[in-house]
């Protein structure tokens, strides 16, 4: 039961809201977003990267590490570059998690 609502709460089977949280997280930043949607047609490093936004590195490196911690990004070393580049296959299991999402909650629902 929520203590706030009083309303019994019972969990989506098979929704994993810790991950759902962490990612929205990570891309309610709009630097974040633009990273996201250059890193998806392109594998870059943190100094291309600093070059096409305009900030400095510890400013990149901060949001890739946020990035990275939610799961959305993939580091590849190529010789001593680090690059990086959008983890598709994850995203794609993140984009499984809100249709499971969606359709369990707006299952019977009047509100949708």
């Amino acid at each position: 039961m929520n203590a706030s609502t009083g309303i019994k709460e019972e969990p989506l089977a098979g929704v994993d809201f810790r991950l759902l949280q962490r990612c929205l997280t990570a891309l309610s930043d709009p630097t974040r977003q633009q990273i996201v949607a250059v890193l998806s047609r392109e594998r870059l490093n943190v100094s291309q990267l600093t070059e096409r936004f305009s900030l400095s590195q510890p400013a990149i490196s901060h949001h890739l590490r946020i990035l990275s911690n939610a799961g959305l990004l993939v580091q590849e070393r190529q010789g001593r570059e680090r690059l990086y580049r959008l983890d598709t296959k994850y995203c794609r299991g993140l984009a499984d998690q809100f249709r499971n999402f969606i359709s369990q909650c707006c299952a019977n629902a009047r509100c949708c």
